[in-house]
């Protein structure tokens, strides 16, 4: 089975779609995390992805950030963000991207990401490498991370300030500067070789598949930030589950994870 064409379809249409809401939508915030906010866009987005979807794959599982789980009968399950950097976006920034990743058993064998705001498009099946608006990318490998900007995601929860802080610190010594827009913008610049690394603390599992796919497929490495792997096993009972994210190049995978034990420990 290859995705790349559908996924690539259904970002396009995704991306068109968001576009067509104005800035300055009513905002909620979620309960259970106030660093979450939710749009009509949101929901819209996730609605029209997981219809085309299901059409096309009926036996297949999905995980939407808003809606939850529909459970289906094969090995294979979509996990959907429809719009990551909902804030960002609400406001008019162009930071914000849509996620489609596609798991089989518990593996990431396809992804894809669009940055609406930017007209990008990345997309990437196991086996088959990494695409942005139809070039193959690949990432260089053994690139030092000084040379490089490193990407950090950081919500404000009050009890985790300091450790975030205290990690940034020691990455802005160990590289040529910090930025972040905390969305999935800053993974695809990784992808796309603009930036050496992002990292995020808190991330859920629809955080994780689509740009997981698309960095390992351009030859670089996604683990946890211990550099361990990520375990998306069962991947519909792990939606409160909360994932930390390092992605980069495969020659900056241990220096980097050094670094960040010493701002953890």
């Amino acid at each position: 089975m290859t995705y790349l064409t559908f996924l690539e379809s259904l970002l396009h249409d995704a991306a068109k779609h968001v576009m067509e809401f104005p800035r300055g939508l009513t905002v909620s915030v979620k309960k259970e995390d106030p660093n979450q906010v939710v749009t009509a866009a949101d929901a819209a987005v996730g609605n029209r992805l997981k219809k085309r979807i299901h059409e096309r794959f009926p036996d297949d599982s999905i995980i939407d950030e808003e809606s939850g789980t529909v459970l289906g009968s094969s090995p294979l399950t979509w996990v959907i963000d429809p719009i990551d950097g909902t804030s960002n976006f609400a406001v008019g920034s162009p930071l914000f991207g849509v996620m489609v990743g596609v798991l089989e058993h518990g593996k990431p064998v396809a992804g894809g990401v669009a940055l609406p705001a930017l007209s990008d498009v990345y997309v990437a099946e196991a086996g088959q490498g990494a695409y942005h608006n139809g070039v193959r990318i690949q990432i260089t490998p053994d690139v030092d991370p000084a040379e490089q900007l490193i990407a950090y995601g950081m919500d404000i929860h009050p009890s985790e300030i300091e450790l975030d802080c205290r990690i940034v610190a020691r990455l802005a010594s160990r590289c040529r500067g910090i930025r972040m827009s905390n969305s999935v913008f800053d993974c695809m610049m990784v992808a796309s070789g603009t930036y050496g690394a992002f990292l995020h603390r808190r991330n859920r599992i629809w955080d994780c598949v689509a740009p997981h796919a698309i960095i390992a497929e351009a030859g670089g490495a996604f683990s946890d930030m211990n550099g361990r792997s990520l375990d998306y096993t069962n991947p519909t009972g792990r939606i409160s589950e909360v994932f930390s994210i390092l992605a980069c190049g495969s020659g900056a995978h241990e220096p980097l994870t050094h670094t960040i034990s010493g701002g953890i420990h």
